[in-house]
């Protein structure tokens, strides 16, 4: 397969306005006949099926839930004449078909184009290196084994296209209305957001050829859903529900995670604990990557490194930090290993073109993989994991080599469905089918306990089972600058939980470069520090001097804004919201201030923006902050909105604004260690001294680890603050405190205010300071309240 070539609609024949008929649900092109369904699913989401010879059945195996009945805001309709239109409630056209180009076909590939306008911008696509917004490009999804399928160059500067993650979904901004476009098709999916085709640029596409707005597939049957916003933040509120939330995750998977290629036996993870500990730097899961199996054999440990595995995990979880092992899908070739000889019982692994298992050569050597695309092999893999899971204690893993990578094997001759299905009708969907059954094995080990799975590819609804880190990234710039808009693009994506290694895996770090790693990424959805074997340990404790020192409070910060943190989780689970946001999901791009390329910026939920520095000897940055007030960290100072600001570069702090009118919860302690205590938290205030609007806040808390709050086991209690003549006014307009009571201590980052009253009682309060994004920021807290 060529990752630079792409089908174009010049090798398509199309359907003609007299050979469509809608109201039949017929399509003539030449001499084929295809049928199609065309479904208003409800809440503005559309659902295009095309069905042919070609196409015998749907082989996507992402697990989708149709919207409940809500407001349509728009209408979309299928004709001869215009093809497929999208429009708005007023007759405004968001999405429509290019003259005579609404379907087309060439062999078993198929094709729609789209009108394009200059105004137009694109951003999605899952997994990316190539930056945030995407006018003209062209890409291609098909999950790649990046280090194995690209060529040095590429890996070291991240220009990989495809990456490990399959997700063909595209949104288009209109003005200042979203459309979203779902491809539902594991096969090679296509789309063009108007690139210049012509060879080294000696002539314009535009002028001769025409525009291009196309998706499209090489095979597998068109099934095609499109959603309007119209915003953006209910455009991806949508999409996250029809591909699946991201289910409440535990506690300790939002904390810093520590991994390396070479940790594998219980006297590292010991070690590690132990220096985590002498540090007072928090950490919650302690990675083993392949060395610790016996000779790679999945579901082993090798003995000479755990003598009693069970027994020495339970030592290390009891200290509070969970033992994350690495699992991945390839099964050793040796008649004397059990998992391999109760696959070939059960007949469960990929055959090749012969009837006989395909072999691969991966870690293990000679390896079988188990095929995926069969219930009977999903159910005999989490049936392994259940036991590898209870036998030895373990409430998470990390899954790998899922892409799938099978070395120096042609993964064409890898056939799915007991040899029936080509290659390319699972392949990038294999880590779904993976993540699908390993989820299962946890549940049935411990089914009172959320799981926590994180893997390497995946592809739609990866969302409901795993999440996922963007692959094996380099210690360089390029992959800094990448990390944000990768990350917010999957965010938006239906892939809310992502984040990429931290500071980075491959080749070795520095001083600089790994500060500028941890400010820019401790707040991503998702916090691991990953190095390969062979680089420089980046352990936090082993940088020296300033970089210690910087790196330990970056990583307090996450923990000081854990519940923050975990209650943007709980509203992603409930409202679609990710974590992570680009500006233009919170305010409007205007012409004064255009927000529409911003991708060295991001949201943390709607309170807090990161604007990181992230280039080398960099002085300083230009940031664009929208429209209100903002508090800057760095000097506790406000500052309108509505215009480009410059800040500093310095060594212990980062550019970080924070909303006017925000309620954030956080720790009150010194966030030495991972034990946060969510019935007891200071509730930050933020309002500057022209704040007269009210806020309300709905802060909310579990035990952090079980499913009880699926039965009401959680706390919740709804705030609302107001400032009123120098006095802050703080009232719990609602609460539930069906997970226990609550304990909040009310600190004011409002120069105005004066005085602060809970449920119209005046509070003590006294000056005092924070230390929050490496400054000491003058603030007023009051004295803890129970309720």
């Amino acid at each position: 397969m060529y990752f630079n070539k792409y089908p174009q609609p010049e090798n398509f024949s199309f359907v003609k306005p007299s050979g469509l008929d809608a109201k039949a649900g017929t399509m003539a092109i030449k001499d084929r006949t295809f049928g199609f369904s065309f479904e208003d699913l409800g809440d503005d989401v559309y659902k295009l099926v095309v069905k042919g010879e070609a196409w015998p059945k749907q082989y996507s195996q992402a697990v989708l839930s149709e919207p409940e009945e809500a407001e349509q805001l728009g209408r979309a309709t299928i004709n001869a004449k215009d093809g497929l239109q999208i429009v708005k409630g007023n007759g405004k056209q968001l999405l429509g078909s290019r003259e005579d180009r609404f379907f087309g076909v060439s062999g078993d590939a198929w094709i729609m184009q789209f009108d394009y306008e200059k105004s137009y911008r694109f951003y999605g696509l899952g997994e990316k290196m190539f930056g945030f917004e995407h006018s003209g490009r062209s890409t291609k999804f098909w999950n790649t084994d990046a280090w194995a399928d690209f060529p040095y160059e590429a890996i070291s500067e991240g220009t990989l296209d495809p990456y490990y993650i399959s997700v063909p979904y595209l949104i288009l901004k209109n003005g200042e209305d979203y459309c979203g476009i779902l491809v539902n098709n594991p096969d090679a999916v296509f789309m063009h957001m108007n690139p210049n085709v012509i060879i080294a640029n000696q002539n314009d596409a535009d002028d001769i050829l025409g525009t291009r707005f196309c998706v499209g597939s090489a095979d597998g049957m068109p099934e095609v859903y499109f959603i309007q916003g119209p915003s953006l933040q209910e455009l991806t509120q949508k999409l996250q529900k029809l591909v699946g939330v991201t289910p409440l995750p535990p506690v300790w998977s939002l904390g810093h995670q520590q991994c390396r290629w070479g940790y594998k036996s219980y006297k590292c993870l010991d070690n590690l604990e132990k220096n985590f500990t002498k540090y007072k730097i928090p950490n919650d899961g302690l990675w083993i990557d392949i060395d610790y199996m016996n000779e790679f054999r999945v579901f082993t440990f090798e003995k000479k490194l755990f003598k009693n595995p069970a027994k020495e995990i339970g030592k290390i979880q009891e200290r509070n930090h969970p033992v994350v092992p690495i699992i991945d899908p390839g099964v050793k070739v040796d008649p004397n290993y059990d998992v391999y000889k109760d696959g070939c019982e059960k007949d469960v692994f990929c055959k090749n073109p012969e009837g006989e298992n395909f072999v691969g050569f991966v870690w293990p050597g000679a390896t079988v993989f188990p095929d995926f695309s069969m219930k009977k092999t999903r159910e005999w893999w989490a049936a392994w994991v259940c036991k590898f899971a209870g036998d030895h204690g373990l409430i998470g893993a990390w899954l790998d080599m899922n892409d799938p990578s099978t070395g120096s094997s042609e993964c064409h001759y890898m056939l799915f469905n007991d040899g029936k299905d080509s290659h390319a009708t699972y392949h990038s969907q294999y880590a779904l089918g993976m993540a699908q059954a390993s989820k299962d094995g946890f549940m049935q080990a411990n089914p009172e306990l959320r799981p926590f799975l994180l893997s390497r590819s995946g592809f739609i609804s990866t969302s409901r089972y795993a999440a996922v880190w963007t692959g094996d990234n380099a210690s360089n710039r390029r992959y800094l600058r990448g990390a944000i808009p990768c990350s917010m693009n999957l965010s938006l994506s239906g892939i809310p939980f992502n984040g990429p290694d931290v500071p980075g895996f491959g080749f070795d770090t520095n001083t600089e470069l790994a500060i500028d790693w941890y400010k820019t990424c401790f707040l991503f959805p998702f916090f691991r520090n990953h190095s390969s074997i062979g680089t420089l340990d980046q352990e936090p404790w082993t940088f020296k001097g300033k970089a210690k020192k910087v790196v330990k409070h970056f990583i307090q910060m996450r923990y000081k804004l854990m519940p923050y943190i975990y209650n943007l989780y709980i509203d992603q689970e409930e409202l679609g919201d990710p974590i992570m946001r680009p500006l233009l999901y919170h305010f409007k791009d205007t012409k004064k201030l255009p927000l529409d390329r911003i991708d060295d910026q991001f949201m943390v939920g709607d309170s807090i923006m990161q604007a990181p520095c992230m280039d080398e000897d960099q002085k300083k940055r230009e940031v664009k902050l929208p429209k209100g007030s903002w508090l800057n960290t760095i000097n506790g100072r406000w500052v309108e909105g509505g215009k480009v600001v410059n800040a500093k570069k310095e060594d212990e702090t980062t550019p970080l604004y924070v909303r006017d009118g925000a309620v954030i919860p956080m720790r009150g302690d010194k966030c030495e260690t991972n034990e946060t205590a969510f019935d007891d938290v200071e509730l930050h205030i933020f309002m500057s001294k022209d704040q007269t609007k009210a806020s309300s806040y709905i802060y909310k808390f579990d035990d952090g680890k079980t499913f009880a709050y699926q039965n009401g086991e959680r706390t919740s209690v709804t705030f609302k603050v107001r400032q009123l003549r120098g006095t802050v006014k703080i009232d719990v307009v609602e609460s539930d405190l069906s997970a226990g009571g609550l304990k909040v201590r009310p600190v004011l980052h409002a120069p105005g205010a004066k005085k602060v009253e809970f449920n119209g009682e005046e509070l003590a309060i006294k000056e005092t300071n924070v230390t929050f994004c490496g400054t000491k920021l003058k603030i007023r807290k009051a004295k803890a309240v129970k309720i």
